[in-house]
């Protein structure tokens, strides 16, 4: 059954019930969109995240928890590479440069044939997949899922 967003406002907020979180485990990856760069509103760090979304469970994620969850391709994860914008920084952006020219090149494996620059390896990332660990991280009363063990498709 659809519902659109103005049905579901007319729910009552005791009828609301926490959603399950996608299970721990190895999943298949696929970057879904452009990696979005942005500024954080300090200004102390520009950011590079590559939006996420699981193709498939492997093996080791429990076919209950995730017959539970639903499909997984409906969750959305990130991974951020943060780059100090202080002058004084220039090692720390040179290994987030080196760890994000790696996970490009490595772990994504983007066509770079022509030795291409970062920002053409970005625009040419999405739809590449690899393997990663959901991993909960638990913030209070919320669960979120990280994404970690990153590791090229064979």
């Amino acid at each position: 059954m659809a519902m659109n967003f103005a049905d579901a406002l007319d729910t009552r907020v005791s009828d609301v019930d926490k959603p399950p979180v996608l299970p721990q485990g190895t999943y298949i990856w696929r970057v879904s969109k452009v990696p979005v760069i942005s500024t954080s509103k300090s200004g102390e760090w520009d950011i590079v995240e590559f939006p996420l979304r699981p193709v498939s469970a492997e093996s080791d994620v429990d076919p209950e928890e995730l017959a539970e969850f639903g499909d997984p391709s409906s969750e959305f994860s990130r991974i951020s590479f943060m780059f100090p914008t202080a002058a004084d920084k220039i090692n720390d952006r040179k290994r987030t440069r080196f760890s994000l020219t790696r996970f490009l090149t490595e772990i994504l494996r983007v066509e770079n044939e022509d030795n291409g620059t970062l920002k053409e390896l970005l625009a040419n990332a999405v739809g590449c997949q690899f393997l990663g660990v959901a991993t909960w991280n638990q913030v209070n009363d919320n669960v979120y899922v990280e994404v970690k063990h990153w590791a090229p498709l064979d």
